[in-house]
């Protein structure tokens, strides 16, 4: 007998999980909100060999997730796109003023990049 979390997983639930393996069911990621087992999927359902009961994964957590991720993905390219640009205004200026409000701006914007990066 095995231990997860503190439910008990039994021998023969292992043994129903590399049966339903060699089944062609898929051993996902997730795992079992009671017993912390691996949950599998099978002809469409999700499961929990150890507790013998079927689970919902709330697909819209997941898809937030992905879209807050390509927000700062989106939010880090406009960035360095912007770190770019004032580059090239930097180079391209005669005014020493004008270089001097640009560098200011180039090292906030950097922060701001480095504050997004974690």
């Amino acid at each position: 007998m095995t231990y997860v979390s503190n439910k008990k997983i039994s021998d023969e639930s292992v043994i129903d999980a590399a049966k339903l393996l060699r089944r062609g069911a898929k051993m996902l990621s997730y795992y079992c909100p009671e017993c912390h087992f691996p949950l599998f999927e099978i002809e469409g359902k999700i499961f929990c060999p150890n507790c013998e009961k079927e689970v919902i994964i709330e697909k819209e957590k997941k898809e937030e997730l992905k879209i807050e991720h390509k927000t700062v993905s989106g939010l880090l390219e406009g960035v360095e796109k912007a770190i770019l640009k004032i580059c090239e205004l930097i180079i391209n200026s005669n005014s020493t003023d004008e270089i001097r409000v640009l560098s200011e701006s180039l090292e906030k914007i950097a922060n701001a990049r480095e504050k997004l990066k974690k």
